[in-house]
C-alpha cells in the first residue's frame, strides 16, 4: 500500500520510530509543504505550549530531514481543484491538498487530524463527486496494526 502522510501523521510517525523512520516511510509521499507543517509544528510545540524542549524538537526535525530524502515529495496538480474541495467541505486549502493530492496519485492518506478525517467522512459524497473517486483514511495507530 503506498501512503500519503500529512504533517500529523509523519510527525507522530518520527516519534514512534526514531530513526527506524527512514526505513519505514520510504517511497511513500509527503507533499511539498509537509517540511514546513513539520517545521511550524516542532516551533509551536517548543516556544509556545513548552510541551517539547527546544533540543527535543531539533532531534525530531533532523529525524525528519533525514526521512524527507526517502519519501516522494509530491504537489496538487489541480489547485483550483484543491480550493474547490476546500470550500465543498469547509477545510483549509493546506488540508484539501492533501486530499486532492492522494486522490491524483492513488494514495491512501495517513493523517492524524481528527477534523480533517471527520471532514473526510462527513462529506465522502461531496468528496467522490468533485474527484470522482474516495479517498481512503487511516492513521498511525491504525498503521501500526498492519
Amino acid at each position: 500500500m503506498n501512503i500519503l502522510f500529512d504533517a500529523s501523521a509523519l510527525l507522530n510517525i518520527i516519534r514512534m520510530l526514531g530513526e527506524n523512520a527512514v526505513s519505514y516511510l520510504r517511497g511513500n509521499g509527503i507533499l511539498t509543504l509537509t517540511p514546513y507543517e513539520i517545521g511550524n509544528a516542532l516551533w509551536k510545540e517548543a516556544a509556545l505550549l513548552k510541551t517539547i524542549s527546544i533540543e527535543e524538537a531539533l532531534a525530531l526535525l533532523n529525524y525528519a530531514g533525514k526521512v524527507y530524502g526517502v519519501m516522494n515529495m509530491l504537489p496538487p496538480s489541480n489547485g483550483s481543484l484543491v480550493l474547490k474541495i476546500a470550500y465543498a467541505i469547509g477545510a483549509t486549502y493546506y488540508d484539501s491538498a492533501y486530499i486532492v493530492t492522494a486522490a491524483e496519485n492513488n494514495l491512501v492518506l495517513a493523517t492524524d487530524d481528527t477534523r480533517l478525517s471527520k471532514k473526510i467522512r462527513l462529506h465522502g459524497e461531496k468528496i467522490r463527486e468533485l474527484l470522482g473517486k474516495e479517498i481512503e483514511i487511516l492513521s498511525t495507530r491504525n498503521l501500526a496494526k498492519q
